[in-house]
């Protein structure tokens, strides 16, 4: 299998739709296709970094990347169910820690559900750490799990 990863083009706009609703219906009510406007329009303007994985001409995974103020912060990472535990999940990070570096952030968080083990495992794999928990105020009632990864500590605004 020989996965592409690149930034997000206007073309990838109907497959990041359909995967963000693959990978998000359960969770949240979104217009899926605003949602991925709104990513291309973020790495159209330089707001944000948008990954995708592509295989054979077809978009299998995105990942987003935007700034916050203590560093980068990811929203989003969809794999599509037919290609999960490939390497596709790791291959998004690692393109979106390089454009983090890119960017001067020093370290990219994300928060992800208490209750999924498998997605905090993935990211533990990863080189994620746990910082604690939280309240997630998109879906009242369910905790959060905030995971931080060190891009580089040089790059640490305190340096």
């Amino acid at each position: 299998m020989r996965v592409i990863v690149r930034g997000m083009d206007g073309e990838d706009i109907g497959s990041v739709a359909k995967l963000s609703e693959e990978g998000f219906r359960d969770s949240y009510v979104f217009d899926w296709r605003a949602n991925a406007e709104a990513l291309h329009e973020g790495m159209v303007s330089g707001r944000a970094y948008v990954a995708v994985a592509e295989l054979d001409g077809k978009v299998i995974g995105y990942c987003n990347l935007r700034g916050w103020p203590a560093g980068g912060w990811i929203d989003q990472i969809v794999v599509s169910s037919d290609e999960r535990r490939h390497g596709v999940g790791r291959a998004l990070l690692e393109a979106v820690m390089t454009a983090a570096a890119g960017r001067k952030f020093w370290k990219v968080s994300l928060i992800t559900s208490e209750a999924g083990e498998a997605a905090r495992s993935f990211f533990e794999r990863c080189g994620w750490e746990l910082v604690g928990t939280m309240k997630d105020e998109i879906k009242k009632g369910v905790n959060g799990v905030f995971l931080s990864r060190v891009v580089d500590y040089k790059l640490h605004p305190n340096q």
